[in-house]
């Protein structure tokens, strides 16, 4: 949860980022050759908020998990944060001055500031349940009492943390990344796309919310996202990863879990006077992402009827969009955007103004009106049979 927190935290930051570089890299060309020498100045708020997501990720985490065990969240999430800084800083060459490197503080050190948010915490629970700390009168400030409550936990943090990489020469950052390659190969393949949307759509299908099952797939998926973001404010016309979350979320999850736009739009031709109303009740919000009022209004949630169309549309739709994107004939999305935008919208954003992007998923659509009109169509006649009763 905390690692969840810690992501979902810094998303504002990082959509804002995504705003500004979407100013300097419109989706109209001519916009972007007007621009002329602004460019590089509307990329500065980008490279300090999605360019530095690791210092806010790092914090958002060790506020979370602090919060959780009643400690100063505050202390634990700027200690922590100075681990980072500390962590991240190389010592130039002789002659040169020193310079903390913008790089070393992006998305590829995420997975280090998470480890190091983490052990922070734990470090400072574990001082203060020994009672290992500076205790105060209790006329001092409350302030004071806590600043000198995190003194030694963050002496022994930032002690450790410098021993490690600046005295045993451990490159905590560039470690982890390396580390964390396979986990982001293996996160953005076909196969695990198909079973992240497979287990979307099953757990939906017994009434589970599956946010909660992919919330440790965020930390992944933003680094993708913002390694994409990287390589398309450097000029890349190939960007590294295809599986991030938007792809899910404007290509797959159209109208929400189980792909259920195509659906919300059958449920208003119905003839069954229950599906009509569920579709006149659910299409606005399926047009905006939501859609309970379609998975327990219909109900979808354990419907066997549906549960074919509802597994299957999902699972089409990351193989199309897989493949089109993939074999470069729509841009791999790159911009954080807010999830409840309508999913052409989305599309055309998150992927810099591709047109392309709009075909892909009006392609999407249209397969699953085609896969789930059979099944809509057999599930409105026996419940229509069943009102003539």
């Amino acid at each position: 949860m905390a690692v969840r927190d810690g992501v979902v935290g810094a998303l504002p930051l990082v959509l804002v980022g995504s705003a500004f570089m979407l100013l300097a890299q419109p989706p109209v060309k001519a916009w972007g050759a007007a621009l002329g020498h602004w460019v590089p100045l509307l990329l500065v708020p980008y490279r300090v908020l999605g360019g530095l997501v690791a210092v806010y990720v790092t914090f958002s985490t060790a506020h979370s998990l602090a919060r959780s065990y009643n400690l100063d969240a505050a202390a634990c999430g700027l200690v922590s944060m100075a681990a980072l800084f500390l962590a991240a800083f190389r010592l130039p060459p002789p002659g040169t001055p020193p310079v903390l490197e913008v790089a070393r503080l992006g998305a590829g050190a995420i997975f280090a500031g998470l480890l190091l948010a983490l052990a922070c915490v734990e470090l400072t629970r574990l001082f203060v349940q020994r009672k290992w700390t500076v205790r105060l009168p209790d006329t001092a400030p409350e302030p004071v009492v806590r600043s000198f409550v995190a003194l030694l936990p963050a002496l022994a943090m930032l002690s450790g943390t410098f021993a490690l990489v600046h005295g045993a020469g451990v490159d905590l950052v560039r470690l982890l990344e390396q580390a964390a390659h396979p986990l982001l190969r293996a996160a953005g393949s076909l196969p695990a796309a198909l079973a992240v949307a497979g287990v979307d759509s099953a757990l939906w299908l017994l009434g589970v919310h599956a946010s909660a099952a992919l919330a440790t797939l965020k930390p992944l998926w933003e680094s993708m996202l913002l390694q994409n973001a990287e390589a398309a404010a450097a000029g890349l016309k190939e960007l590294p990863h295809v599986a991030t979350q938007p792809f899910y979320l404007w290509f797959v999850w159209q109208g929400g879990s189980g792909a259920t736009l195509p659906l919300a739009l059958l449920l208003l031709r119905a003839r069954s006077a229950q599906l009509r109303t569920v579709g006149r009740a659910g299409i606005v919000p399926a047009l905006f992402n939501i859609n309970e009022p379609i998975l327990f209004g219909a109900p979808v949630v354990l419907n066997g009827t549906l549960a074919v169309p509802f597994l299957l549309v999902p699972a089409l739709s990351v193989a199309s969009a897989y493949a089109a994107l993939s074999f470069g004939w729509v841009t791999r999305p790159y911009l954080e955007l807010p999830w409840t935008l309508p999913a052409p919208l989305g599309a055309w954003l998150s992927t810099g103004g591709d047109v392309r992007a709009l075909l892909l998923q009006l392609f999407n659509l249209g397969m699953g009106l085609l896969l789930y009109w059979p099944f809509v169509r057999r599930y409105d006649a026996a419940l229509l049979e069943k009102e003539a009763r």
